[in-house]
């Protein structure tokens, strides 16, 4: 079987079914730390797919890992999955989930990587920023990675605009061996 297929269809059946219970922004902040939870977790996708787990363990662990408590829509939507031995696609279901609602919803997903933790009127500045050239609602996150060395990369979407001083460095190291394979 396609995993995408059926990825797709079990996530395009959630939102619907969300959307129709008019519950669609509860099962999104479900599916979306559960998402987070794959990520964070990488055990918990094989121990998805272990076989000699019971399904009631099964939903056990992938209620704890959305959050301890999930709406009513997604834990029908959890015995859906089970019952029909589909859990391995968990992690894809969320995933494209979360893109169907950012589409109909029209949110752009932004992360701004610093160096250093910045100042929540910085936050707000390069929020704004962002805002100011989207039509869309922001979903801005924010991350520090010290290897950086300073500046920042901004991710909007697709796109990414990189201004650290790690990127700077590499761009004259290149440079400078590009020239050096020249004279030699």
């Amino acid at each position: 079987m396609n995993t995408g297929k059926i990825s797709a269809r079990y996530a395009k059946a959630l939102f619907m079914f969300a959307e129709d219970n008019k519950h669609e922004e509860l099962v999104y902040n479900d599916v979306k730390t559960l998402s987070k939870s794959f990520t964070e977790v990488p055990q918990l996708r094989e121990t998805l797919a272990n076989p000699t787990i019971s399904k009631q363990k099964k939903k056990e662990l992938l209620i704890t890992a959305a959050g301890t408590q999930v709406c009513t829509e997604f834990n029908r939507f959890l015995d859906l999955v089970i019952e029909h031995k589909r859990e391995e696609y968990f992690q894809s279901i969320c995933l494209v989930f979360q893109d169907l609602y950012r589409d109909k919803k029209n949110i752009i997903t932004s992360t701004l990587i610093t160096a250093t933790p910045i100042s929540a009127a910085e936050e707000e500045r390069m929020r704004k920023a962002v805002q100011s050239v989207t039509d869309g609602t922001i979903e801005f996150q924010k991350e520090v990675d010290p290897d950086l060395i300073g500046g920042f990369v901004l991710n909007v979407e697709t796109y990414q605009l990189d201004a650290s001083i790690k990127s700077q460095l590499r761009s004259v190291k290149d440079a400078l061996l590009n020239k050096n394979a020249a004279d030699a």
